[in-house]
């Protein structure tokens, strides 16, 4: 089991089209946790495109945690199908819920997690954290601190930067604590605006002292598979090349730090 954390610092840069896009072509089973605390499920409105009722839920995993139930068989039933080997489990139903939630609520989250390879039914799943957009103090810190990579993902734009370099402390000091400060990467999302600068990897990568797992073009017909359920993008095409560097780095870099649950109750 590994766990890949996504974010962003600002905006609105793609996490949740790339969490779907890693979770859909990733080499092994894997699993889309959607963790964001600022919507509900992009996925059941998108990628889906309504086909699912918001049911299945981290809602309902936060309930069974207040009742002192949440554990790996809970929450592997929670998950939906995304086909063979890929799951999702969707994220809160209303916006107060997942606001609330605090750091033993994402420590309960990640033994429950620890528990999946042994849940009923649960195969062994890499987990693809959809985390949204990361604030200080961010309560789902023991989930961070377990990733085995962390993908931070940013456009490359001036706002953007001086965004990234705004939070990009905060961040650090919680994979530092964690003794995982070398598991974060970028990952750019180009700007389509031509009037304005737009920073290139040799120039963000430098400055910021981070490295880059990969670049993906803008290319909202590719990307609109992800996000809205539109048509596959061709294998050719510049973004889906793009997704499979992304996908090859990261996996190499977890070659060798994979994480092992501890298989507490």
């Amino acid at each position: 089991m590994s766990i890949i954390y996504l974010t962003s610092t600002s905006g609105a840069p793609g996490v949740s089209t790339l969490a779907a896009a890693l979770t859909l072509n990733w080499p092994r089973p894997a699993l889309l946790l959607e963790a964001d605390v600022a919507k509900t499920s992009h996925l059941l409105a998108g990628y889906l495109r309504g086909q699912y009722k918001h049911t299945h839920s981290l809602t309902e995993a936060a309930i069974a945690n207040l009742r002192g139930g949440l554990d790996g068989e809970t929450l592997f039933g929670q998950t939906i199908s995304l086909g063979e080997g890929r799951y999702a489990i969707p994220g809160f139903s209303d916006i107060g819920g997942a606001r609330g939630t605090t750091s033993a609520f994402w420590a309960n989250m990640l033994r429950a997690i620890d528990q999946l390879p042994t849940a009923a039914a649960a195969p062994d799943l890499d987990i693809i954290v959809d985390a949204g957009r990361f604030v200080p103090g961010d309560p789902r810190g023991p989930i961070i601190a377990a990733a085995e990579a962390v993908l931070l993902v940013t456009g490359t734009t001036l706002p953007d930067i001086h965004a990234l370099y705004a939070a990009e402390p905060a961040f650090m000091t919680m994979l530092e604590q964690a003794g995982h400060a070398d598991y974060l990467k970028l990952v750019l999302t180009k700007s389509p605006l031509t009037t304005v600068t737009r920073y290139t990897q040799s120039e963000i990568s430098p400055k910021t002292g981070l490295a880059v797992a990969g670049a993906l073009p803008w290319d909202p017909a590719a990307a609109s598979h992800y996000s809205h359920g539109a048509a596959a993008p061709s294998k050719r095409s510049g973004y889906t090349k793009a997704l499979a560097d992304i996908i090859s780095t990261t996996d190499a870099d977890l070659a060798g730090r994979r994480y092992t649950p501890t298989g507490q109750d």
